[in-house]
Parts: structure tokens; C-alpha cells; sequence
């Protein structure tokens, strides 16, 4: 399902204009629906086999945690989970996949998630509403040199580059970190960033079939979809947005509630020095292998693409490999987020300091 909002001016929402004041009456809407909807699944997620689940003390029990991922992400929690590092920290991971940062963050102030995955935008604008979050660890981060997120468009459409976007539809994903990134890389090109007509694509996996129907313009995508889109539908790449993104800047992290994190201290310790090890052996491993994992946890599929499109698991690797395995750089993140309100991103910026959990500056939590 797309939607089509109605582009907004350089200090409208990264979704055009009207989306942010949206998105925050539906924030209250969407924790209660989803609250409701994954409390139905069980009981109370923090819960360890031996009554206490704190993981703080005893050191016997096995804390059962719900983590929040979208479908294919973050690699660091499911090689985390295949390599036997939360079972060696005594964490039992309940994974809950929903669609994206807005849904992830709202259902963790519900109570119905633990620990969750959303980008640093998503975290930073349920804090600015009011919502008694904190971020403990860092996640994706750009690799140097290794561009990744890219424009696609249909042969013959007449988009080879970015100054062919103006007043074309450009699909984008639902959290506003993509939109921020190409509206900070068409300015740095002296065009206008609100020159595209933004369109919010709900399941970004459908991007490509939009765009070869001609439903959109143009879309932009990352990693392994493009190789499957250009095998697919024979779309092109018109060209890469990378370079929005200060060096050294998460743009997603894990966050709980700060009342999570500090009924149980030890537990957060515990989780992140999983995911780190995790993150460290994906990194550690080749391409096949890293695609391997992120399909059985439902990513795109692009080993069988690599005999036709020789790169193509290379390519996909360097989308998903960048995750950080230490903490954040925390003026590099507050650039980030500087940058995210200038093009509509959150409200204004903030400082992210008093927001980060102590793991999340800790080299060794």
C-alpha cells in the first residue's frame, strides 16, 4: 500500500508536510492498539525461569527478553542468537516482527516489547512526545567507501540522476531517515529537496514492482533489493545517497523504556554484550554465509543471484554488515539528529546524551 503526501517546504516533516503532526496523535493510538494486540500473545516479557526476571543476581536464571526487529533486521540479534551468545549471557530472545521504527517504538512504551530495534529518528521523536524511553546500544552505521542505499528507476523513464527527480513520484520507506538522506543529498547538490514528490511506500519489499508497473517514478532502496530488482524487472540505478550521513553516526540503535532498564541494569549489560559478539561474528563471515542467516530470519534471498549478477552478495553485504560493534560517537550522533530536524525529521534538535543508557557510551558494558 502507498500513500502520496503533499510535498512540504525545507522545514516541513521529512514526510511531507502534515505527517509529523500526524504521526504524533497516531503514536498514543498505535502504542494502545499494538499493546493490546501483543499482550494477547502472552504474558509479561521480561519473565526468567526462576520467578525473578531481572537477571540481576542470582546468576542461575534464564531471562526471557521480547525483542522487537523488522523482518531481515538487525543482523547483530540473529547471529547473536545462532552463535549461543544470549544463551551464554542467560537470555532467552522471543523475537516480535512488526513493520517499522514508529510501530517497534510504540510498542515497546505499550509494555509489549522489552527491547527494540528502530531507527535513531524514531527513537528521538517518541522521546521528544514525551515517551520515557532510553537508547542502550547503537546499531547501522554506513561502511566507508561502500555505498548502499541507491535511487532505482525504470529504463527509459528519463531519471539518470538527481536532477531528474524534481516533480517525479520517488517512493520511500516509512521511517523518515531515507527521506532525510536524499533531501540532504539533493541540497548538497544545489537542488531542491522537496523537488520530488515523496511517496510513502508501507512494505518497502514492494518497491520495485511499483516501479516497473509505473505506479511510481522512481524508489529508493538498498542492499540486496536492488540486485533482485534488476534482475527481476531490469531497473537501473540512477544513482547513490549515501553521503547524508555524518561519519561515525548510528542511524538506528536498541531502546527500551527507561523503567525497563532500570528494573533490570544487569539484563541491559547482558543483552548488549550479546549483540555485540553478534555483530562481530556476521562481520567475521562471507557474504554467502551473512545471507544465508538474514533469509532464514526473513530477508531477501540473493545467493541464486550471484551466477547472474557477479557482486550481487557483496553488494548486499555491505548494506547490512555496517552495524556498529562498540558504542556510539555521540557528537557524530547529535549532527545526525541536527540534521534530521533541519529537513523535518523530528521538531527540533536535542542533545541524545541524557537519553543513552550507560551501555550505550560503555566500551565494555
Amino acid at each position: 500500500m502507498i500513500s502520496t503526501p503533499t510535498p512540504g517546504g525545507p522545514g516541513s516533516a521529512a514526510r511531507p508536510a502534515g505527517r509529523a503532526s500526524v504521526r504524533r496523535l497516531l503514536f498514543p493510538v498505535a502504542v494502545a492498539a499494538l499493546g493490546a494486540l501483543l499482550a494477547a500473545c502472552g504474558g509479561p516479557a521480561a519473565s526468567s525461569e526462576t520467578g525473578q526476571g531481572s537477571g540481576q543476581g542470582s546468576g542461575q536464571g534464564v531471562d526471557t527478553v521480547r525483542v522487537g526487529v523488522i523482518a531481515g533486521s538487525p543482523p547483530g540479534v540473529y547471529s547473536a542468537i545462532e552463535n549461543g551468545f544470549f544463551a551464554k549471557e542467560r537470555i532467552k530472545v522471543e523475537l516480535v516482527t512488526l513493520s517499522g521504527g514508529p510501530a517497534l517504538v510504540a510498542a515497546t512504551e505499550g509494555g509489549s516489547i522489552d527491547i527494540a530495534w528502530a531507527d535513531i529518528f524514531a527513537w528521538t521523536s517518541a522521546i521528544q512526545q514525551g515517551f520515557k524511553l532510553t537508547i542502550i546500544n547503537p546499531a547501522n552505521a554506513l561502511k566507508p567507501g561502500q555505498p548502499v542505499n541507491v535511487i532505482v528507476a525504470k529504463p527509459g523513464s528519463g531519471i539518470t540522476s538527481a536532477k531528474d527527480l524534481a516533480g517525479r513520484k520517488l517512493g520511500v520507506p516509512a521511517q523518515a531517515l531515507t527521506t532525510v538522506q536524499i533531501k540532504k543529498w539533493l541540497e548538497d547538490q544545489g537542488l531542491d529537496p522537496n523537488g520530488p514528490k515523496y511517496t510513502t511506500v508501507q512494505d518497502r519489499t514492494t518497491s520495485g514492482g511499483l516501479v516497473a508497473q509505473g505506479t511510481l517514478d522512481a524508489a529508493a532502496t538498498s542492499g540486496a533489493y536492488v540486485t533482485a530488482w534488476q534482475a527481476q524487472y531490469g531497473l537501473t540505478v540512477a544513482g547513490a545517497f549515501d553521503s547524508g550521513v555524518p561519519d561515525g553516526a548510528a542511524t538506528s540503535g536498541y531502546g527500551a523504556k527507561r523503567a525497563y532498564a532500570e528494573a533490570h541494569p544487569d539484563l541491559i549489560k547482558r543483552f548488549v554484550r550479546a549483540v555485540r559478539q553478534g555483530v562481530t561474528a556476521f562481520q567475521s563471515v562471507a557474504p554467502l554465509e551473512q545471507n544465508t542467516l538474514l533469509v532464514k530470519y526473513g530477508g531477501a534471498d540473493v545467493g541464486k543471484l550471484e551466477s547472474k549478477y557477479p557482486g550481487a552478495l557483496q553488494k548486499a553485504s555491505a548494506a547490512t554488515s555496517g552495524e556498529l560493534r562498540g558504542p556510539f560517537d555521540v557528537a557524530a550522533e547529535n549532527k545526525w539528529i541536527e540534521i534530521g530536524a533541519r529537513y523535518g525529521a523530528l521538531k527540533q534538535a536535542i542533545d541524545l546524551t541524557p537519553y543513552l543508557w550507560p551501555t550505550a557510551t560503555a566500551a565494555n558494558p
